[in-house]
């Protein structure tokens, strides 16, 4: 039997920097500044062993692997028909792009993951609390035959960041152990266990 073929999407985009209101609980994110105290941390999470992408690349690759399917990793962009403000609104993609990456690449399926990720710093009123790494994915899973997004989903989780000598140059030993236990221990097993549960190929 012919294995199915998967086109896969990937982008991930980051360092932010993200403020978590504690009261409200609402998440913004910016760019970071030059100025920015913890510039050289972001830094290390741009181009040292602290950069989560290769890590979660090779978890995704390696589970959509075990589905028994042929993978392509495409660099071409999909445009959005609608821009989910809300994260649970289900993605529309335009299906012109769709039908010409199907025919350009010879595809079944297609899977996009979007994401960030950055340092996380709380604010509880004037006071500055926890700081975390964060990341979070978007997921979509496409039929190429209908155009229809029949899976999607979101990963992602936070881990805190040990505050004592939290900016350490340059190895930042406290935020590198909080973005390798937020990828061991949630996001990796997560990319896991939801390829597993909601990708079904028939």
């Amino acid at each position: 039997m012919e294995k199915k073929k998967i086109g896969l999407i990937f982008n991930i985009n980051g360092p932010y920097r993200i403020t978590r209101q504690a009261m409200s609980n609402t998440i913004e994110r910016s760019n970071v500044d030059k100025k920015d105290m913890f510039y050289s941390a972001y830094k290390f999470l741009e181009t040292g062993k602290g950069n989560p992408t290769e890590r979660i690349l090779k978890a995704y690759l390696k589970n959509l692997d075990s589905l028994n399917v042929e993978i392509t990793q495409i660099k071409d962009t999909i445009s959005q028909a609608n821009s989910p403000i809300f994260v649970w609104t289900k993605p529309e993609y335009v299906s012109e792009d769709l039908k010409e990456i199907k025919t350009k690449y010879n595809l079944d399926y297609l899977f996009i993951v979007d994401g960030q990720f950055g340092i996380e710093f709380e604010k509880a009123g004037v006071f500055n609390g926890d700081k975390r790494t964060n990341i979070f994915l978007n997921n979509a899973f496409i039929n190429l035959e209908t155009n229809e997004v029949v899976s999607n989903f979101n990963v992602g989780n936070i881990s805190n960041i040990k505050k004592k000598n939290i900016l350490s140059p340059p190895n930042f030993p406290n935020i590198e152990k909080s973005m390798n236990d937020l990828l061991n221990d949630k996001v990796l097993p997560e990319i896991e266990r939801k390829i597993k549960r909601k990708i079904v190929i028939p």
